[in-house]
């Protein structure tokens, strides 16, 4: 069973991390592991998007990074019905 660390206030939102190699395991959270190791992505935001994207993860029970990859596949949905309605408009 893992230890939990002390909740921490990360930019207005209370969080309760676990230690340990079981962290998140078999919790419907723990998608990632199906998509396969992770890496760091690291790059900085505004504190103000920070908090925005930490409350929508919060409030939609997702894990950061799947709030980010469903923020990305949507992107690449709206990317693409966009290049196919430019493609369209070609052949009209």
């Amino acid at each position: 069973m893992p230890r939990e660390r002390p909740a921490t206030d990360d930019g207005g939102i209370i969080t309760t991390r676990e230690i340990g190699p079981q962290a998140g395991s078999g919790s419907i959270r723990g998608t990632q592991r199906d998509q396969g190791p992770l890496v760091n992505l690291g790059f900085k935001v505004p504190r103000e998007f920070r908090r925005r994207f930490k409350r929508l993860a919060v409030d939609a029970d997702l894990t950061n990074v799947d709030l980010l990859r469903r923020a990305i596949e949507g992107y690449e949905r709206e990317r693409d019905n966009a290049t196919d309605t430019t493609r369209q408009r070609r052949f009209e």
